[in-house]
């Protein structure tokens, strides 16, 4: 089995011999094991890869072992968490068990033991997940039987409550041009005229009409949206000294332009010293994405206030750039658990689910200068971004420079160096 395809078993001890003990048990068995004598280490660990199952000490001297859950959950509310020790702390272990811990294993540690509650503790997590999916699924089918949109193949496992109010929306556009009225109109009042022929009223032909061009814009948005993966992308290596002038140029144009039509005030931060380096991307395509998140950002702030965009060497991808458009937040349609209308972003909607339904809004506010309209723009920004190696990343924030704090919503593009891009799309 390649190193890859293994399983990652995170082990944090401070005592060296029962780590190496679990370290050799682990890897003749299977499993990939990722070592630490110090949970502090063992926490930035976890930080920037993905674990199947983290196994910790308890007693350690720079972390005990209930802070080290406590910051693992923070990371990953769902990943297993298994502690070890000794016989004598058993009413500490299943206190462990009752605040979030999975299972504990007894020191000194007996091979065949470790191994059957690893594995036990991976089933019993994988067959949580299932039953979750086999939920998600059901509810999805339910609403396919209700015959309004088959959203499954989008939305397989993201908010069933979200996705309701996308398919909702979608299916009142559909009946404000009178819906599937016009299939029993048609039954009703055509008069036959010979074996092949009948007569309808013109009312009826443009009631279907009406309603025909309505579907069609509504289903072929949404084959438009299952095909974003298939455009075809230029990606090639660009020098950043050459790249960031002509995107922040672009930046300048396009933002001073549409501020001007739209009574907003621009703010291009222009770098200082241009980082070494290189991105792999499409550069048209590149320009278009910033395209569209300038306008976005018009689109989402009240008329009078400020935009700011700008490039910086990227803060979670060394050698790559951050490209960052900030602009007011302005009350959209969406609303939260709560029912009150959003302000900003939703912080507990899903990455895709938010992308489309956050943008929803676009099917009555529409700008002339979108691309990619009817709530469509950030998905199909983040679909190209992917192709480029890249991501965005969205959050609300707070300006406190200012005479009064100032709340923002800022839209962040990463890419990552040309070298991580090798041997990808």
């Amino acid at each position: 089995m390649a190193a890859e395809d293994m399983q990652q078993i995170l082990v944090v001890d401070d005592d060296r011999t029962t780590l190496t003990i679990i370290e050799r048990i682990l890897s003749r068995n299977g499993y990939r094991p990722a070592v630490f004598a110090s949970p502090k280490d063992a926490l930035a660990h976890f930080a920037d890869h993905d674990c199947d199952l983290v196994l910790s000490d308890f007693f350690m001297p720079d972390m005990n072992g209930d802070e080290f859950m406590r910051e693992v959950r923070r990371l990953d509310a769902a990943v297993p968490l298994v502690f070890l020790t000794a016989n004598e702390d058993t009413r500490t272990a299943i206190e462990l068990v009752k605040a979030g811990a999975d299972d504990y294993i007894n020191k000194p540690v007996v091979e065949d033991e470790i191994l059957f509650r690893i594995g036990k503790t991976l089933q019993e997590r994988e067959h949580l997940r299932q039953i979750e999916r086999a939920e998600q699924e059901r509810e999805l089918l339910r609403l396919e039987h209700e015959k309004l949109v088959n959203w499954r193949a989008l939305y397989a496992a993201k908010d069933v409550h979200q996705t309701e109010q996308m398919i909702d929306l979608l299916s009142r556009t559909i009946n404000q041009a009178g819906g599937f009225m016009w299939v029993d109109l048609l039954r009703m009042t055509t008069e036959p005229i010979d074996d092949e022929h009948v007569k309808i009223s013109r009312g009826l032909v443009d009631t279907i009409l009406t309603s025909a061009a309505s579907q069609k814009e509504i289903f072929d948005y949404i084959t438009f949206i299952s095909r974003v993966d298939t455009f075809d992308l230029d990606i090639r290596r660009y020098e950043l000294p050459e790249l960031l002038p002509d995107l922040e140029g672009h930046m300048d144009t396009t933002l001073g332009d549409l501020c001007a039509r739209h009574t907003r005030t621009k703010l291009v931060l222009q770098s200082g010293e241009v980082p070494a380096g290189a991105v792999s991307v499409d550069r048209e395509y590149l320009m278009r994405i910033i395209h569209e998140l300038l306008v976005n950002a018009v689109k989402y702030s009240p008329e009078g206030s400020r935009i700011l965009a700008y490039t910086q060497t990227s803060e979670k991808e060394p050698g790559g750039i951050d490209i960052v458009v900030r602009n007011s937040p302005k009350l959209t349609k969406a609303r939260d658990a709560d029912g009150e209308r959003v302000r900003g972003i939703p912080y507990d909607y899903s990455e895709l689910v938010f992308d489309l339904f956050y943008t929803i809004d676009g099917f009555p506010t529409e700008l002339e200068e979108e691309e990619w309209g009817d709530g469509t723009g950030l998905f199909v920004c983040r679909k190209l971004l992917q192709r480029m190696n890249g991501w965005i990343t969205t959050g609300n924030g707070v300006d406190y420079t200012g005479d009064t704090p100032e709340p923002f919503i800022r839209f962040t593009v990463t890419l990552p160096p040309a070298e991580k891009h090798a041997g990808r799309d």
